[in-house]
């Protein structure tokens, strides 16, 4: 059926197959000059000679370099892909091996807990800086609006009880009831109203 159109099945000769090796010279478009590729994988950089790349947080930081910050000298050769390794990069971390990593943690988690477990030992935690806390009469349940026995249990306050059995109810103090009843005798008309 090809043949009706014209097109005939041919077979390829080897003299027409690219090769699939890369070539090591490239012809500037400008002058004609050939140019030795320096990296035959990247013909983009052309004859650059592309120095070994050496990542900037990895360089001396206490050496003088022209540019301090970003550890540069002046006529440094740069690596094609700088932008890379300089400062500004990703950082790069070196990994370590798991037998290293996993001493790592055991020292400071023992640290952590060994920091524990003193003070718990030798009880270096402060006392409580006040008495607990105590509400009388089940908890006020009664004074924050419980109407019965039954819903008493979600008004009262939950009570301290062992401070109320080892410290006791605080006694009534005089000095109290007296400024109580001179301020209601002051106050006598603006209360009953």
């Amino acid at each position: 059926m090809l043949s009706r159109f014209g097109l005939a099945r041919r077979y390829v000769g080897r003299p027409a197959v690219r090769f699939l090796t890369t070539k090591t010279t490239i012809t500037d478009q400008n002058d004609g000059r050939v140019i030795t590729l320096t990296d035959p994988n990247r013909p983009e950089i052309a004859d650059y000679p592309n120095p070994k790349p050496v990542l900037a947080q990895s360089k001396d930081p206490y050496a003088k370099y022209d540019d301090q910050q970003n550890r540069r000298n002046l006529n440094d050769p740069v690596n094609i892909d700088d932008d890379l390794y300089d400062m500004w990069s990703p950082d790069y971390y070196d990994f370590v091996s798991d037998k290293t990593a996993l001493k790592h943690n055991a020292i400071f988690f023992s640290l952590v807990f060994g920091f524990g477990a003193t003070i718990w030992y030798f009880q270096l935690n402060p006392e409580k800086p006040a008495m607990p806390r105590s509400y009388p009469f089940g908890g006020l349940a009664k004074e924050l609006g419980s109407g019965s026995k039954e819903d008493e249990y979600f008004y009262r306050v939950k009570p301290d009880t062992t401070a109320e059995q080892e410290l006791g109810f605080l006694s009534n103090d005089s000095e109290i009831e007296t400024q109580q009843k001179a301020y209601e005798a002051a106050n006598a008309d603006f209360i009953k109203a």
